[in-house]
């Protein structure tokens, strides 16, 4: 299959899965790509990049990999790209083989629960990479890790940081191995502020704002967490919140 065509067939999740390919679109974030492991399959780029110095670098430092690269016209670049601003560059790439390994002695880990909106889920990813989080797993119901807007808002960090989705199955399985005790993040559960140690191993699930938790994760959390609020705010987006609760209940 073309590159072009294969752009194009990879705006959808079932392609993205049955090629084992994402697409990464703009300068930074195929910057990010190069500097990182994953392996790419070739780029798609408009005339008028390399006429930009940073997007002269960006070709040159391709074609040092020896990453093939195919010139298209800016409306075939537009229509191969799920942004609206892909600034003459497009990367298609391997969907890295990710596994759920055994956790480290003390760390940190996040568990989407059915978060559907790719900008907070790639802004997820990114906090979690930040904060030092070993591995996030990704529920069923949440957005496709590989969405084009996941990997734009991860800013590179879905490049690098153990994300994979995952059944509920497969992941009880492993917190019980493992022995990691499962809390979840609940508007209704006990303030931050009250909790004054948390386990050496801890994986925390996160919610989509609207549904709540999900029935299975509920169940299973031993604990449940919120944020101190001043009056009148009900809640906090998902991300945000994510941030503040990895932070606070980073390992000591």
């Amino acid at each position: 299959m073309k590159l072009l065509t294969l752009a194009r067939d990879l705006q959808r999740r079932k392609a993205r899965e049955r090629h084992q390919r994402f697409v990464a679109e703009g300068v930074r974030t195929v910057e990010a790509l190069l500097d990182s492991a994953v392996q790419m399959v070739g780029l798609l780029a408009t005339n008028e990049l390399g006429r930009d110095e940073r997007g002269a670098a960006l070709l040159v430092k391709a074609a040092r990999r020896g990453i093939p690269l195919q010139e298209v016209s800016a409306k075939e670049l537009d229509d191969a790209a799920d942004t609206d601003t892909p600034q003459g560059i497009l990367a298609v790439a391997e969907i890295p083989q990710r596994v759920m390994d055994t956790p480290p002695e003390v760390g940190r880990f996040l568990v989407l629960d059915a978060l559907q909106d790719p900008g907070n889920v790639g802004t997820v990813i990114r906090t979690a990479a930040a904060l030092g989080v070993a591995t996030t797993l990704a529920l069923p119901g949440t957005v496709d890790l590989w969405n084009a807007k996941v990997v734009r808002s991860s800013m590179g960090a879905l490049f690098s940081h153990s994300a994979l989705p995952a059944t509920w199955e497969s992941v009880t399985a492993w917190l019980d191995t493992h022995a990691v005790p499962l809390w979840a993040a609940d508007t209704n559960g006990a303030p931050l502020d009250t909790i004054t140690v948390a386990p050496d191993r801890l994986a925390l699930a996160v919610s989509n704002e609207g549904a709540g938790l999900s029935a299975p994760v509920a169940e299973r959390a031993r604990q449940r967490v919120a944020i101190r609020m001043s009056p009148g705010v009900e809640s906090l987006n998902v991300a945000v919140a994510t941030g503040i609760l990895l932070h606070a209940l980073r390992p000591r």
